[in-house]
């Protein structure tokens, strides 16, 4: 049984590939809502499906913890998380197939002319974050401690359901800073990202892992990585890549495995509380 997901399936119906073979069932990270992350990878369900000619169906969670509970479970064949979960998911014994280019840095989102210019000027202030379990809420908060500045102490934290609740937020008033990533933010509305000044943290780790479950069959997976590094190479690929920022795939490595280990261990604390 798949509890807790959330299932994409809004233009599947229509434009599934005939096929005996199962559904190839790819959960992605809950950093926006359901109709945003539909839109956005919505080419890539369709070059999957096409590439590797068996139905491909997207599915969520509610929230962070929802989302860690099925990759922990096993409740996937193919995961686009968060590099910590997928840290944990490779130590597990899942398969290490890609990442986003970019690097991940906390952010943080503040409305245009506020007068925040840097970590210094939130004392007293409001900021509200996506979750707690999310690689920019836990490098943000670990920044801004490194700044001399402990939550309910020294500011106001409010937690709010998703990145792009967090970013609407501070547009709305409601907040003074969100801490995110440049990704949510690139991907919201022109009258949202408008509105919005990004302060970049100096914390620096590997973007989005792409990991398939371990119960593939290693052609199953070779056959994944070549779709997936085919997208990057089409047309749809290259307009995803530059409207999402994430600009291309490039391998898993050592060095973000080992980047991401304090982070592993910070969220599975957080995830205790």
């Amino acid at each position: 049984m798949i509890s807790a997901l959330i299932p994409l399936l809004f233009i599947h119906a229509a434009s599934a590939t005939a096929s005996d073979t199962p559904p190839l069932r790819v959960i992605l990270l809950p950093y926006s809502n359901t109709v945003t992350l539909m839109k956005v990878h919505q080419p890539l369900r369709l070059h999957l499906q096409d590439k590797l000619q068996r139905p491909v169906e997207l599915f969520t969670s509610a929230d962070f913890p929802g989302h860690f509970a099925n990759i922990r479970q096993g409740e996937f064949d193919l995961a686009v998380t968060g590099p910590h979960f997928g840290a944990w998911a490779v130590e597990h014994g899942h398969v290490a197939l890609l990442r986003y280019r970019p690097s991940l840095s906390p952010v943080l989102a503040v409305r245009r002319g506020s007068g925040i210019t840097g970590p210094n000027d939130l004392r007293g202030k409001v900021v509200v974050l996506s979750n707690r379990l999310s690689t920019s809420s836990l490098g943000g908060e670990h920044w801004l401690s490194g700044q001399g500045l402990i939550a309910g102490k020294d500011y106001t934290l409010k937690v709010s359901p998703t990145h792009t609740s967090a970013i609407m937020a501070v547009t709305m008033g409601e907040a003074d800073a969100a801490i995110t990533t440049h990704t949510p933010i690139q991907q919201s509305p022109e009258d949202i990202r408008s509105k919005i000044a990004e302060i970049v943290s100096p914390i620096s780790l590997p973007h989005l892992f792409t990991v398939a479950n371990s119960r593939l069959a290693a052609g199953e997976v070779s056959a994944i990585r070549e779709a997936l590094l085919s997208f990057e190479a089409s047309d749809a690929g290259k307009a995803f890549f530059t409207e999402t920022g994430y600009l291309g795939y490039t391998p898993l490595s050592v060095t973000d495995m080992d980047a991401m280990r304090p982070y592993v261990d910070m969220f599975l604390r957080n995830l205790d509380q």
